[in-house]
Order: C-alpha cells, then sequence, then structure tokens
C-alpha cells in the first residue's frame, strides 16, 4: 500500500515536472510593443509573383532589406480602403526622416478585374508618390493572402457592380521577408498615433 502511495506521489511529481517547461515556454515571449502584435513564429512568406503600379516585378524578394506595411484592399471600396491609406500617409510622413527609407508601404489589391495597374498608378499617387500599388493573377494574390494570414472575398451580386470583403489589418513583413506581426486596430482607430508612430521608429531599428 505505501508502495502503492509512493508511486502515485511519483507520477504527480512527473506531470508537474513535465507541465513546467511548457508553461516556461509561454513566458519566454513578451510582446516588446503596445500598438503592434509581434508573432512569437516568424513564418517565411512562400513565393509569389505580382507586379507594381510601375510595372515592375513585385515578388518575395522585394521584401528584403525594409520593414514592409501591407494593406490588402481594392480602388473601389467606398471607405475602409482610403481612409486606411490616408492614416497610413500620415503615419509615414511623422517617422523620423532617417527612418522612412527603411520602410514600404504596400497597397495589395485583391480586386485584379477592375485595378488594373494604370488605374492602381493613379489611385496610389492620391496618397503617397512613395507607397506601392501591387496587383496580379488571383493565384498569385492568394498565394501573398495566405502567407499574410488574411481574407478576401468578392461579393457578385451584380456584374456591374461589387463588393470586396477583406482584412482590414495592416500586416508587418521584416527585412528578412519573415511574416512579423501586425499594427493592432485600437492603435488605427486612435486619433492620438503618437505611441504607434514612436514605436514604428523603434521597429526601424531593428534588423528583423
Amino acid at each position: 500500500m505505501i508502495n502503492k502511495f509512493i508511486a502515485f506521489l511519483f507520477s504527480l511529481t512527473v506531470i508537474v515536472s513535465c507541465d513546467k517547461p511548457a508553461s516556461e515556454k509561454q513566458q519566454q515571449f513578451s510582446q516588446p510593443f503596445s500598438q503592434m502584435l509581434v508573432y512569437p513564429k516568424k513564418n517565411r512568406i512562400e513565393p509569389f509573383k505580382l507586379s507594381a503600379h510601375d510595372q515592375t516585378i513585385f515578388d518575395a524578394s522585394a521584401f528584403q532589406g525594409y520593414w514592409n506595411l501591407i494593406f490588402m484592399g481594392y480602388t473601389h471600396c467606398p471607405d475602409v480602403c482610403p481612409t486606411t491609406l490616408l492614416d497610413l500617409n500620415r503615419i509615414y510622413e511623422k517617422i523620423s526622416p532617417e527612418y522612412q527609407r527603411k520602410f514600404r508601404i504596400i497597397f495589395l489589391s485583391v480586386d485584379p478585374g477592375r485595378d488594373s495597374l494604370q488605374h492602381l498608378s493613379g489611385y496610389i499617387s492620391h496618397f503617397n508618390d512613395r507607397f506601392i500599388a501591387v496587383t496580379g493573377q488571383k493565384k498569385q494574390i492568394d498565394s501573398l493572402v495566405l502567407s499574410l494570414g488574411g481574407i478576401y472575398t468578392q461579393n457578385k451580386e451584380n456584374e456591374a457592380y461589387y463588393s470586396v470583403d477583406h482584412s482590414s489589418r495592416i500586416f508587418i513583413v521584416n527585412p528578412a521577408g519573415e511574416r512579423y506581426g501586425m499594427i493592432t486596430s485600437e492603435a488605427m482607430h486612435n486619433k492620438d498615433k503618437s505611441r504607434l508612430i514612436s514605436e514604428l521608429n523603434q521597429l526601424a531599428l531593428l534588423k528583423k
């Protein structure tokens, strides 16, 4: 009986010992920012091939060496897309000038049927000449959207006009071409974006 009791206590000790490292692992990663959600695991962006509004090829190699802020949408979007791009322009313009060159702001059109490169060129220039607009074949768009962790769907209720539901987050890809995290919705909705701008300045100092 005593031997069974000792064996029972030992089994509890083993369980506790096995559980402890798992809980310690959960505590090892702490969020470095308050305005951005950083992923514990940085997954590499899967290969894709799109075109930028200046008709150059835009693929996974284009992320290398920059902190990439990516927003997906479409030019016929009546509210969220233009509002977000205006906000991104205000944020970008307030980033320290010495760090601006370390960032790329990318608008990914998920509506290639209506958003030609020529149309995208005129559209993105309304917000900032340094922003990049990209699109391409649906299969290639889907590959990038999936890698980023986004979603979208076209609501073709009629052929003349249709809307597109899409993720409204700002996704971050690091200079190594890995999915780094996202800017939180709260940070984008907050009228005072000074803290976000300060954290982006800090982000620019990181290598990845």
